[in-house]
């Protein structure tokens, strides 16, 4: 067979493969996660604290939670996904924290966010009494990432903190978090309301953004099979991992297993059928 022969077929079946191979509308328009911080992706620690995935900030030290160097990159592996951080901390903190965070390839979180928002962002909620908590006298407004919330999701530790009742339906919240402990040993010893009951409190706090790795990847196929709005897919895992009782379940556990396992999107038919032919054709 000719060489222009086996270049026409070529095109022919690359023009076929674009008529069939379509991109889900679900998956042209632009996905947000948006993280809270302080507790989130980090914890503060006492100033004398010894261990591994220590960062100091304006004379605080804080742990970096396990895994999110890892989760952020596979987000950023999705096509259209954006990733902002919501913090009630100052400005200055939380760059200063986002810029000591690196991934793989040398950029910080500070580096790859599409929007940083902090304590000048929040709103200020007029009726609240001073003596009121933070999360009660201060608002975030997630339509300051985008007006589209059907393709936004927060990820947060306190409830209700966003600023009306339909953003929560936008927010994944992760449960209960507790003081760091580098072993569960030394939880046994200590005292108070952020301290882990149980082994399985501890190990799924470690884990967790491990498990929402592996849950957002579930979800964004979701939105890519069935068109599903990326807020309604992440809800739907939210539902199944039920942080908000404190312990693993079969989903969760199922979650963590396939997080170590997990494998990036492939490219595209039409872009194989192309790289393939140059190989062959070298």
């Amino acid at each position: 067979m000719s060489k222009i022969l086996l270049i026409s077929l070529f095109f022919l079946s690359l023009f076929s493969c674009g008529q069939l191979v379509r991109t889900p509308a679900s998956l042209k328009e632009k996905k947000h996660v948006v993280f809270d911080i302080d507790w989130t992706i980090t914890s503060e620690v006492n100033p004398e604290f010894i261990g591994t995935r220590i960062i100091e900030v304006e004379g605080k030290k804080y742990f970096v939670h396990d895994a999110i160097e890892q989760f952020v990159e596979e987000l950023l592996q999705k096509k259209g996904m954006t990733i902002s951080f919501f913090s009630g901390g100052s400005s200055s903190r939380n760059h200063s924290l986002l810029r000591q965070i690196k991934l793989s390839d040398g950029r910080s979180l500070e580096d790859i966010a599409y929007k940083i928002l902090n304590r000048e962002d929040l709103t200020i909620v007029e009726s609240a009494l001073p003596s009121n908590k933070f999360s009660l006298r201060f608002k975030k407004d997630l339509k300051k990432i985008t007006t589209d919330l059907s393709n936004l999701v927060m990820i947060e530790d306190t409830l209700h903190f966003v600023l009306n009742q339909n953003q929560e339906e936008h927010v994944l919240f992760i449960g209960k978090t507790f003081q760091h402990f580098e072993k569960f040993s030394d939880a046994k010893h200590s005292t108070g309301e952020y301290i882990p009951r149980s082994e399985g409190e501890w190990s799924l706090a470690r884990k967790k953004l491990l498990v929402l790795n592996s849950a957002f990847n579930a979800a964004y196929t979701e939105t890519e099979q069935s068109g599903m709005s990326w807020s309604e897919a992440i809800k739907i895992q939210e539902a199944q991992l039920d942080f908000s009782s404190g312990e693993w379940n079969d989903y969760s556990r199922m979650m963590y297993k396939n997080s170590q396992s997990f494998k990036p999107i492939e490219s595209t038919t039409c872009s194989r059928i192309f790289s393939e032919f140059i190989q062959i054709n070298k």
